[in-house]
């Protein structure tokens, strides 16, 4: 039986974060390009034997590349959203950036799951906890998205890690056709009875 399920957790506010994402593109370039000009403008202008001319020269290009390299990797954290892919066993989690960007965070098997559940429940922090365990929050938003809701999935991913989903039930459903029934948390609790 062949399964694929995908679904998105987008940013609540992605218009604005978009429009912050290329605000910060915009003024990145200018630093680079000033970069470039500076480096440029100083052979022709600095003597050879004025260390002084030299040591300034240096000091503003340094800041004007460090400012680019930094607006550069702060702009990579603003409009990012993230896919899951659930495709017969396998589950596939990437990072978008500014929609065009994909970077594969973890891909791995049923198998691999240690436990899965809602993060509401108690052994989502005991799991937390840990010190063996490494937290990656695959979500932007503090709050689930209507119809979603927070969910869990330890693994055995290049050590123990605790992926944080914003997904919809049928996420869960899906891997539950792959995965053994006790890998679920005892206590989990439909979402449906839990609204109600």
């Amino acid at each position: 039986m062949d399964v694929f399920y995908e679904e998105s957790a987008v940013a609540h506010n992605s218009d604005k974060k978009t429009k912050r994402y290329n605000v910060i593109t915009g003024i990145s370039w200018v630093f680079l390009g000033l970069a470039i000009i500076w480096f440029v403008l100083g052979f022709y202008t600095i003597r050879v034997n004025e260390p002084g001319d030299w040591i300034s020269w240096g000091f503003i290009f340094i800041w004007l590349l460090a400012s680019w390299f930094l607006l550069r990797q702060w702009k990579m954290r603003i409009n990012v959203s993230y896919d899951y892919a659930f495709v017969s066993g396998e589950l596939r989690i990437s990072k978008v950036i500014n929609v065009n960007k994909r970077k594969l965070i973890a891909r791995f098997d049923c198998e691999d799951m240690i436990q899965f559940g809602d993060v509401d429940n108690p052994s989502f922090e005991r799991f937390k906890s840990e010190p063996a365990t490494k937290t990656v929050i695959c979500t932007s938003n503090d709050v689930p998205a209507k119809g979603k809701f927070f969910m869990y999935i330890l693994a055995e991913f290049n050590g123990k890690k605790l992926f944080v989903l914003e997904c919809r039930e049928e996420m869960l459903m899906n891997i539950l056709k792959f995965a053994r029934r006790n890998k679920l948390e005892s206590d989990y609790v439909m979402q449906e009875k839990k609204q109600k």
